[in-house]
């Protein structure tokens, strides 16, 4: 019922326009016109259902620890363990959506739906059910490519163009929240282009306020002709009605790449690079050009061979304008490992070319869900950090943020996953038992201000601390 309501705030909102129109005062005239609205939500729903499908998936965790002598109430505890669970560890369910891109079990979904997964059931809308195995997974991106082996041809989805996506326009998402099969949400496309502060990915996804709760990841937003212009991934919990999709655009092309090698090969070329403001043109004697300032060119790297510098203003890749940060690293990823490329500088004023050979950007590292750590309450999971580490740090004390919930407090407040806290209200943190110490007598409901060290930098950071 909640995610009828957009829908009905939406239609109500459609009828006031229609009758603040010309000729809007004759209810029978705008009948037609809400009719064909409705018509055509439900028709695009039932062209789409039929291909998406329930991802239930199985992940394993140890719960013995290191062998050696054994209480009698710890052999007791074991066997109950045994009893209760066959492989000696524990058992942990999530859900997830998926949409049919392949009559022969082709299935897209997203990659955090089966990351660490031991097992992978894939249920289809006639309720049958397949074990499904892994194509390829892009964490970059979000995509994961299953493959079930079906007793039939399965019905498939129709694929739009997320190129086309037009602000306003309206967007059908449909999916499995908390295990609820084939529910439909609506809203519109809120904006186009955005970024996952959550994600190193360069690409760029549709916003919308069509609800997209736990268990919609990774099945499709629709548009009003039942083709699919994104695969859901992710929502803002600490806010409302802001929830993110994949362009189909984008997901087909890892798509092809996943079905070809199983992976996904993006170029690098070993710089760091940030936005050519209009104050940092004129000091580098570039006035009125459009491009990327090179902040750092790695050792050992394609452009440090290539004779790139820091200070160097990149306005041109393989014969194509630079725009900005985003375009740039965009046409990097998307040259092949190994081509040669060449790059237009501005260098003290001086046009200039420079060329290089792309290498193959490294993976990252796996991601393990680290879904069973205890988060204080401020949504962190803090390590200490050693002396040693410190000392090379040229820091007194500190703790390292190991996980942090986007959704707590000092996650709403901008604290990330590697950070160190130096200091909370001004008090230094020398280690996790000054952090606790700090963290049990701070009033609740009050601002709070955080110094953190983030890639070599200092920085404050405030939020409010979270009520008792």
């Amino acid at each position: 019922m909640k995610g009828l309501f957009p829908a009905l705030l939406a239609l109500c909102a459609f009828l006031l326009l229609a009758a603040c129109s010309p000729g809007g005062g004759d209810p029978s005239r705008n009948l037609p016109d809400v009719a064909a609205l409705q018509q055509a939500f439900v028709g695009a729903v039932e062209r789409a259902v039929p291909a998406v499908v329930n991802i239930r998936t199985v992940t394993r965790y140890p719960l013995r620890g290191p062998s050696g002598p054994r209480s009698g109430r710890e052999e007791i505890q074991d066997y109950l363990r045994d009893m209760l669970e066959e492989n000696g560890g524990f058992r942990e369910n999530s859900l997830g959506s998926g949409v049919i891109v392949g009559e022969d079990g082709l299935i897209v979904t997203n990659e955090h739906v089966i990351l660490d997964a031991d097992e992978i059931v894939v249920r289809l809308a006639d309720r049958s059910e397949y074990r499904a195995k892994v194509i390829g997974a892009d964490s970059r991106t979000d995509i994961a490519l299953l493959r079930i082996q079906p007793s039939r041809k399965l019905p498939v989805v129709v694929l739009g163009d997320s190129s086309r996506l037009r602000v306003g326009e309206w967007a059908i998402a449909v999916g499995n929240p908390f295990g609820l099969e084939s529910t439909v949400t609506v809203g519109v496309i809120s904006a186009t282009g955005r970024t996952d502060p959550g994600n190193d990915s360069v690409s760029e996804l549709i916003q919308t306020d069509a609800s997209i709760n736990p268990g919609n990841s990774g099945g499709p937003l629709l548009n009003t002709r039942g083709e699919v212009i994104g695969i859901n991934s992710s929502m803002v919990s600490a806010g409302q009605g802001i929830g993110f999709a994949i362009p189909i655009n984008t997901v087909l092309a890892i798509e092809e790449e996943l079905a070809r090698s199983g992976t996904v090969r993006r170029g690098w070329l070993g710089v760091g690079i940030q936005p050519l403001t209009g104050d940092l043109a004129e000091s580098f004697g570039a006035r009125g050009e459009a491009g990327v300032l090179v902040n750092r060119v790695f050792p050992d790297s394609p452009a440090s061979a290539g004779g790139l510098r820091g200070g160097d203003i990149v306005i041109a890749f393989n014969g194509a304008a630079v725009k900005g940060v985003k375009e740039f690293q965009k046409q990097v990823a998307s040259a092949s490992p190994g081509d040669p490329v060449t790059l237009e500088i501005l260098r003290e004023g001086k046009r200039m070319s420079a060329r290089a050979v792309v290498a193959e950007m490294d993976a990252p590292a796996p991601r393990r869900a680290s879904k069973k750590v205890p988060l204080d309450p401020w949504g962190l999971y803090v390590t200490g950090i050693p002396r040693k580490v410190l000392r090379g740090m040229e820091i007194e004390g500190g703790v390292e943020v190991a996980t942090a919930d986007p959704s707590g407090p000092a996650g709403r407040g901008g604290v990330r996953e590697g950070d160190i806290l130096l200091r909370i209200n001004r008090e230094p943190v020398t280690g996790i038992a000054a952090y606790r110490k700090i963290l049990a007598k701070l009033p609740a409901g009050k601002m709070v201000s955080v110094l953190v060290l983030r890639e070599g930098g200092q920085m404050y950071l405030a939020f409010r601390n979270k009520d008792r």
